[in-house]
């Protein structure tokens, strides 16, 4: 839309009427004249380049901004989704990725966050539910999770919520970090070392068929480990906020059985003060057009049902609690 900001004197009257008439049109679609062509940049804090996180924060986006023209998103690769919560709260970025598992200690200033309560985060929407992968070369002889002894073990980088995941699964399994090699990388550089021999085993958390395990399992012959029995209850009653999941014979090659492993939620977070009619709109693009997002394979196993999670411990931002409320998924 084009708006007059300068009259001549001919036809001075006329021109006014057009000026008038143009910022009333303005003014009762909701819009001000300044305001006709703003659009807000944000951007979205995932995890380290190459990481789960890191691919699905640039499919979020691409996803959001097709639906909507109020806010511009990119993903921006960050140490892990804790830095994600430090930089939200800070104000550097607007929205972040976080594991729900974690929110409690967020809000509380438990665990990573010990002792520095992030009270100003709130929470938009879950939007992936993603499985543990514990992933070996099946050159290194691993079977069991107790094999992993002696091994040389991916555990992620110190910020990650993929090193609270490794750290307590091998201490609810009695496996001491002592007893193993103990690795610190970015996922996105774990399918390298794995390829390359660098270490024999790394558990991450990404996508249900994530490609670039897709591209490993085709250049060289991997094996992924179930989570005995015993050992994922006691990881379960001790992080709390996670759900079972079993990975399906043959989503990956030479993966001829189901795997049992478990599954987190990974939700967007916002500042307090971000605007209750920009995180509503957000909300409702992400939602709404959730078919065309299912056609990835990140995230066609996303349900509508799964963007609201009970007793979180963190406040839903209200502009997003609204579109969720009215959506049926949150009770009013």
């Amino acid at each position: 839309m084009t708006v007059i900001t300068h009259v001549r004197k001919k036809g001075g009257k006329v021109m006014r009427k057009i000026f008038f008439l143009i910022t009333a049109i303005c003014m009762v679609g909701g819009l001000s004249v300044s305001s006709v062509h703003s659009t807000e940049n944000w951007a979205l804090g995932s995890a380290g380049a190459g990481s789960g996180p890191y691919v699905w924060g640039g499919k979020i986006a691409k996803h959001i901004n097709s639906t909507q023209d109020a806010v511009r998103i990119s993903s921006q690769a960050t140490a892990g989704m804790n830095e994600n919560v430090e930089l939200v709260s800070g104000g550097q970025i607007h929205i972040g990725m976080q594991d729900s598992a974690a929110m409690a200690d967020v809000y509380e200033g438990k665990g990573p966050f010990q002792g520095h309560p992030q009270r100003r985060v709130r929470v938009l929407f879950t939007v992936m539910v993603a499985p543990y992968h514990l992933v070996t070369r099946e050159a290194a002889g691993i079977n069991t999770m107790y094999d992993l002894v002696g091994k040389k073990m991916n555990i992620g980088l110190p910020a990650q919520t993929t090193r609270f995941f490794n750290e307590t699964l091998l201490k609810v399994a009695n496996i001491k970090l002592s007893d193993i090699k103990v690795f610190e990388m970015a996922t996105g550089q774990a399918f390298t070392a794995l390829q390359d021999g660098v270490i024999d085993a790394s558990g991450n958390i990404f996508s249900l068929g994530h490609g670039r395990l897709l591209e490993l399992a085709s250049n060289i012959k991997v094996k992924l480990i179930a989570i005995p029995d015993d050992v994922l209850n006691r990881f379960m009653d001790e992080v709390g906020g996670l759900a079972d999941y079993v990975i399906p014979a043959n989503t990956y090659k030479g993966q001829p059985a189901e795997i049992r492993t478990f599954g987190g939620c990974v939700v967007l977070i916002a500042r307090d003060d971000l605007p209750n009619d920009l995180a509503y709109t957000v909300t409702k693009a992400f939602w709404e057009n959730l078919p065309e997002l299912n056609k990835d394979r990140s995230f066609k196993n996303l349900r509508k049902e799964q963007a609201f999670i009970k007793n979180i411990g963190v406040p839903y931002h209200p502009g997003a609690l609204k579109y969720l409320q009215e959506a049926g998924l949150a009770q009013q």
